[in-house]
């Protein structure tokens, strides 16, 4: 079969249960037949059709709207992965397959069953793209699953080696280490992270030659998602090999020289003192003697994970809502602020640096303590990007990455600051592009002659093209990143610039899933903006995400000022909304978000 109808909550639908649910829906019982005979038609297709799951409540709706069916089922099209691979909350209690898929799809409920069923999906996704089995993958973990003793890492091991693939296990290490691994060793990648997450999250995030999985296509994740249900609802010697930690951590400061080669960063900072925060994560052991090696005076923090205490108090996600410049005078400052004050306070120099990761090692936030000023700056990951900019810009002249006939492009997502793009392009002449939230999408299919010299989410993810053997791989390594930023302002004077005035805000709600385009809620939304902003707005489609809402902001003079929109995460019961505009386009971002907050926060309750 091609396509599975699916009810999230009681599990495939066969043709009477389908019947009585387009019933109760009182959907044409001419258009509920159509349904069956199209499910029936794709299922004779060749086993190389596209293959999907599809949302029974989802479908009935837009079959309701008058949709036509194959656009429909096209439409309601459903899978297991949300922003960045899956995600959710650990618990251990056995569970069969069905029971595993449907405690998650629910309740967000994580179990090494759960997982051990993901990646074999991946594992048969593979195999059924190329027609060969899968003779080796690479696993690795940013250390929660190890020292919380959650066996997710061991569940994985088990489940793959019992299908008699090699498993190489490099322990706890960042995740673009286990991207680089996957690249250069020409293997499937499994990272075990929950990535910015509390220690009791955990989750996977799946990998092909070093790239993450895209939606769409034989490789995809509609496929593996297929593949999950076809498991749970149709019904060789085992190797491991796990790594020792040396050669891991020689690995990483390869991958690391790597990009300070291609860049020409300086392998020298003259004892510059800097503060890593490694979030009790990826980095906890390695992360002090990399920068070390680059010549800064490193005093580190949040260094010793325990299995509870990965991103607690600690990290990028601590910082991410700040405000971006912290006095000393200020009565709440985040531990990592007070802890690089008290190391820059025992210190003569005036200024002092920070590095802050998050769990999985892919984020950085670049932090600068000035004395004389009694402030911290929190460069987020438009400013790192920008600053980083200035070093990607000299190693593409020089020809250190793509070619004399490439066009460089710099690409940035929706949740980024509206001045960043034409900010980059007029500094550095380069084509400017806004993505989809989720750092997969920054490097994703450019234009013939084209290459995209840098992607940055506001979160601090950056991702750059580094040479790999014949081909290119895409880094987000939070440690690298920082070196590009560090490089820019140490050694090559560059500024932090100022972004325009933003707002977001976030609803936590479990009406999340309310939210898609056409429905009640999109619509309430959709009349309320448009009655509330002073001057046009003109809707923006992401093919990419179609759920997310989003809108282009012009003046009178019809001069593009801003950007509005609002999508629900793909990992939490959360729904964002964010208006970012240039510092001249009178537009009060405050005062109209508040208006929005306002009215759409009772919709979202259920009180309208």
């Amino acid at each position: 079969m091609s396509i599975y109808l699916l009810g999230i909550r009681t599990g495939l639908l066969d043709i009477d249960q389908w019947h009585l649910l387009a019933k109760q829906a009182e959907l044409p019982p001419e258009t509920a037949e159509a349904v069956v005979r199209h499910v029936r038609d794709t299922s004779t297709k060749s086993p190389g059709a596209p293959k999907s799951i599809v949302d029974a409540q989802r479908l009935l709706f837009l079959l309701g709207e008058g949709i036509a069916v194959e656009a429909a089922i096209s439409g309601a099209r459903w899978k297991i992965q949300g922003t960045d691979g899956i995600r959710g909350h650990v618990i251990s209690t056995y569970q069969s397959d069905r029971q595993a898929f449907i405690r998650f799809t629910n309740n967000n409920e994580l179990s090494p069953c759960l997982c051990q069923l993901y990646c074999d999906a991946f594992v048969s996704t593979i195999e059924a793209a190329s027609g060969s089995p899968v003779p080796a993958i690479a696993i690795g973990e940013d250390g929660r699953d190890h020292h919380a003793c959650t066996h997710i890492v061991g569940a994985l091991v088990a489940s793959l080696t019992c299908r008699g693939i090699l498993v190489e296990d490099l322990g706890t290490v960042p995740t673009p280490l286990l991207a680089l691994y996957s690249k250069w060793n020409h293997m499937p990648g499994i990272m075990v992270t929950a990535s910015h997450n509390p220690a009791q999250y955990n989750g996977i995030k799946l990998f092909l030659q070093g790239q993450k999985l895209y939606p769409e296509g034989p490789l995809g994740e509609y496929e593996v998602t297929w593949h999950m249900v076809d498991r749970i609802f149709a019904g060789s010697i085992p190797t491991y090999h796990r790594l020792p930690s040396a050669q891991v951590d020689d690995f990483i400061r390869e991958q690391i020289a790597l990009v300070a080669e291609t860049y020409r960063i300086a392998c020298d900072f003259g004892r510059i003192p800097l503060l890593l925060d490694t979030a009790n994560g990826a980095y906890s052991t390695i992360g002090a003697t990399v920068f070390e090696r680059f010549g800064f005076h490193v005093h580190t923090f949040a260094a010793e994970p325990d299995g509870t205490n990965i991103n607690a108090g600690c990290g990028v996600g601590v910082l991410e809502e700040g405000n971006g410049i912290y006095q000393l005078c200020d009565t709440d400052l985040p531990q990592t602020v007070r802890e690089l004050v008290s190391f820059g306070d025992s210190l003569t120099a005036s200024t002092i640096y920070g590095v802050v990761l998050d769990g999985d090692g892919d984020r950085a936030f670049v932090l600068i303590y000035d004395k004389a000023a009694a402030s911290v700056t929190v460069c987020n990951g438009d400013q790192m990007a920008f600053l980083a900019a200035h070093v990607i810009a000299d190693a593409w002249k020089h020809g250190d990455i793509g070619n004399s006939i490439a066009t460089p492009v710099f690409r940035t997502t929706v949740e980024s600051d509206f001045t960043l793009v034409p900010l980059v392009q007029e500094t550095f002449g380069w084509a400017g592009e806004t993505v989809v939230v989720g750092d997969r999408w920054l490097p994703y299919e450019v234009l013939q002659n084209s290459l995209v010299v840098l992607g940055n989410e506001r979160s601090g993810h950056l991702v750059f093209p580094l040479p790999v053997g014949d081909g290119t791989v895409y880094v987000g390594n939070g440690i690298s990143s920082a070196l590009l930023v560090l490089e820019a302002l140490v050694n090559r004077h560059a500024s932090i610039y100022q972004p325009g005035p933003m707002v977001r805000y976030a609803f936590r709600t479990q009406a999340k899933d309310a939210l898609f385009r056409g429905s009640l809620l999109w619509n309430t939304i959709s009349r309320q903006v448009v009655a509330t902003m002073p001057d046009s707005v003109r809707e923006v489609r992401f093919t990419e995400e179609p759920d997310m809402l989003c809108y282009n902001l012009h003046d009178s003079t019809d001069r593009h000022v801003g950007r509005w929109y609002i999508r629900k995460s793909g990992t939490e019961p959360k729904i964002s909304m964010s208006m970012s505009v240039i510092p001249d386009s009178f537009l009060d971002v405050e005062s109209i978000m508040r208006i929005l907050r306002q009215a759409i926060t009772p919709v979202l309750n259920g009180k309208e």
